[in-house]
């Protein structure tokens, strides 16, 4: 099944079990990465006590909302985990380009269950036979096109072959992919740093060396240009802003800043930007 027909049969399958609001019961809807899922709850949850606004949510990998908004023209604020992704919604239309804002800064890293009872200390551990790996889809995930970069510059075809060998499972977003580390499914895990912010007692960050990180993720938001609701977008937007709102990403433990990142790393990165993935990464 070709990449076209895979993306129009999950968007009939999302937008049938798509929530529906009233514009009584809802003034808002947002559609975010899964990246941002667990920050993204207490936000929402603040700003509906806040304001007495409602808002409704709709979690997922960042290329599977992308088609799902391009489809429904429904939502009124994407939330995505990468500026080229937020750009690609900017050039088709589905965005206003003038609302963007950066949200927070993530790096990709090995995430172990915790205790790390494999003893998993840097990439080349994930070829060794045994090893079990989750990885999230390439094609419609941002940390999953990450990963295949990853190990397509730093390993070698055989170590790339056992690699691939040990992965096990493929998660279609974020969060699905948090979880299996998280309840043991799987020994690792490449995601992103602050996992261990979400999960502080089943989940420890294994750093990658500095070379093997080809760039960092930086979350952007931005008012949807179908939006019904832009006034209300507006005010959401702002409140991403406040500094409550940051309190709660630095619970999470994400960065504030580049320079954070940076700093955690060892060494400057590029932001975002896209890798083309080569067919060996996508599943037929």
């Amino acid at each position: 099944m070709n990449k076209i027909l895979k993306v129009g049969f999950l968007c009939l399958f999302l937008l049938s079990v798509l929530p529906v609001y009233s514009v009584a019961e809802e003034q808002l809807m947002v559609f975010c990465g899964a990246a941002f899922k667990r920050p993204m709850d207490e936000v929402i949850d603040l700003f509906e006590k806040t304001t007495g606004s409602k808002v409704g949510t709709v979690y997922g990998g960042v290329g599977t909302l992308l088609a799902q908004m391009e489809f429904t023209k429904r939502g009124d604020v994407f939330i995505s985990p990468s500026e080229d992704m937020m750009e690609k919604a900017r050039k088709k239309g589905l965005v206003a380009g003038n609302s963007l804002r950066n949200i927070a800064y993530f790096v990709p890293c090995i995430s172990v269950q915790k205790g790390n009872p494999k003893n998993i200390k840097g990439l080349k551990d994930l070829t060794r036979e045994g090893i079990k790996v989750a990885i999230a889809n390439p094609e419609f995930v941002y940390i999953g096109m990450l990963t295949a970069e990853i190990v397509d510059k730093n390993l070698t075809v055989q170590e790339k072959a056992a690699f691939k060998k040990n992965v096990i499972t493929h998660a279609e977003d974020f969060n699905k992919l948090a979880m299996f580390v998280a309840l043991k499914q799987v020994d690792a895990v490449i995601g992103f740093h602050f996992l261990d912010g979400w999960y502080p007692e089943k989940i420890r960050t294994v750093k990658l060396n500095a070379r093997e990180v080809q760039r960092i993720g930086a979350g952007q938001a931005g008012i949807i240009s179908s939006s019904q609701s832009k006034g209300p977008a507006q005010k959401f937007l702002d409140f991403l802003s406040s500094k409550e709102v940051k309190a709660i990403f630095n619970k999470y433990h994400y960065f504030s800043t580049p320079e954070e990142a940076f700093k955690w790393i060892g060494e400057k990165k590029p932001i975002g930007g896209e890798y083309l993935i080569p067919e060996d990464w996508i599943k037929k």
